[in-house]
């Protein structure tokens, strides 16, 4: 009996650090795509262009991204423990500076606050379940992990524009920065243990062995390709229901703000459903190669579909297609344990910050260049026409396109092991 209820004390214990650790992630997830179900809000309220709507959604990503090497060594040398404490300030402060904003200066402030204290909020988590469970867990840990934080996806999408509806977006943007508030008290009481700590039985590296580990990682056999992969994959997922999914629904089919959101919740959805499906995927195949190549190219025939048909029929249509995009493009956990199982231990931690690094980069771009697009060919029209989507789609689609080539030549060591 004792040993039985260890053993469910245990489970406990595990299934709370899971919920914490997931939180962090929905946290990040939200605020990332929260710019897409407000875009026209804030275009109107605020007088923004395109291109500006662009700069404004991809600050959060260059920040994010230039973030992720100090991450990856503050991880290994202080643990990720002390990383989210550390990182969840930024949050609440952030949150404040983009609901007080009067313009675009202060909407990029806040976004660029949000995207350093949301740099820790993936890696971290991973490396704890990295060091605290077996290998061959820790794909279906990564899909769970994003599976459950894919509700902050929701949060950005139908929610979000419901409380942007009824109370406005300032308010939904503070009442988020007292939720992260929350999350950090909570981390405070759940997250412990030597797996929540420095790197075990590593010296403590000095800032110039730190950087070397930085090196170390890059020039490990497989690195680029699979970062260009994670480069291109959530970049197309983040370009739809992120910044332009929206949009499209607005202007191409007329439909309202409750409209978009119900849109971009399917598409929410669709991807919480993916990243269970695609993280045991691996396990069943016994690669993870074949995995990522079956999804990244559903992805692609899937935005052709969107550039060509999406605009013709019913909103409905756009609707499946969302749905069907989120679903395939959820193939997040296979490359993160592909990542992992690449790095030796001790640079565990920069590693799979760099692969982030890559994910937070593509997003970045392509928000970034697809604003710039879209502005050029819809000039100073407040209806952007349908062309300009399709231009930005289609930039979407080739780039994941010629990832996944370049992808199929990273070594597998799952393959390896058969």
């Amino acid at each position: 009996m004792t040993a039985s209820i260890r053993g469910r004390t245990a489970r406990a214990g595990v299934v709370v650090l899971v919920a914490v650790l997931a939180t962090a992630t929905a946290i990040s997830q939200f605020y990332r795509n929260s710019v897409g179900v407000i875009a026209t809000t804030l275009a109107g309220e605020l007088q923004l262009t395109a291109g500006q709507l662009g700069v404004v959604s991809s600050s959060f990503f260059l920040i994010f991204a230039l973030c992720q090497i100090p991450v990856g060594i503050v991880i290994d040398r202080w643990g990720p423990r002390a990383a989210l404490l550390g990182s969840s300030a930024f949050v609440v402060a952030g949150s404040w500076v983009f609901a007080m904003a009067s313009g675009e200066a202060g909407l990029i402030a806040g976004r660029m606050l949000l995207g350093i204290g949301c740099s820790t909020f993936f890696m971290a988590p991973l490396v704890i379940y990295a060091r605290a469970f077996p290998p061959k867990t820790f794909a279906t840990l990564a899909g769970i992990q994003l599976s459950i934080s894919s509700f902050g996806t929701l949060g950005a999408t139908a929610p979000l524009a419901w409380a942007t509806a009824t109370a406005g977006w300032r308010t939904a943007f503070l009442s988020a920065g007292l939720f992260a508030a929350i999350f950090a008290a909570a981390v405070m009481v759940v997250v412990r243990g030597p797996a929540a700590g420095p790197a075990p039985g590593q010296p403590r590296e000095s800032f110039a062995e730190a950087l070397r580990g930085v090196g170390a990682a890059v020039r490990t056999a497989g690195f680029w390709p699979l970062f260009m992969m994670s480069f291109s994959t959530y970049s197309t997922f983040g370009l739809i229901i992120g910044l332009w999914g929206g949009p499209y629904l607005a202007h191409v089919h007329g439909a309202d703000l409750g409209a978009q959101g119900r849109a971009l919740f399917v598409m929410a959805a669709a991807q919480i459903a993916g990243t269970l499906v695609w993280g045991m995927a691996d396990r069943l195949v016994g690669a993870y190669k074949p995995v990522a190549v079956a999804g990244a190219g559903a992805t692609v025939a899937l935005m052709a579909v969107l550039i060509l048909f999406g605009h013709a029929g019913p909103p409905g249509r756009v609707e499946i297609i969302y749905g069907l995009l989120g679903f395939f493009c959820a193939f997040a956990p296979i490359l993160v344990a592909h990542g992992k199982s690449l790095f030796p231990p001790e640079i565990t931690g920069r590693g799979l910050s760099l692969i982030n690094m890559g994910t937070m980069t593509g997003s970045f771009a392509t928000q970034w260049l697809t604003g710039l697009v879209v502005k050029a060919i819809a000039g100073p029209a407040t209806v952007y026409p349908l062309t300009a989507f399709q231009a930005a789609f289609g930039m979407q689609a080739a780039l994941l396109g010629i990832a996944t080539l370049w992808y199929c030549t990273a070594p597998d060591p799952r393959r390896s092991l058969r």
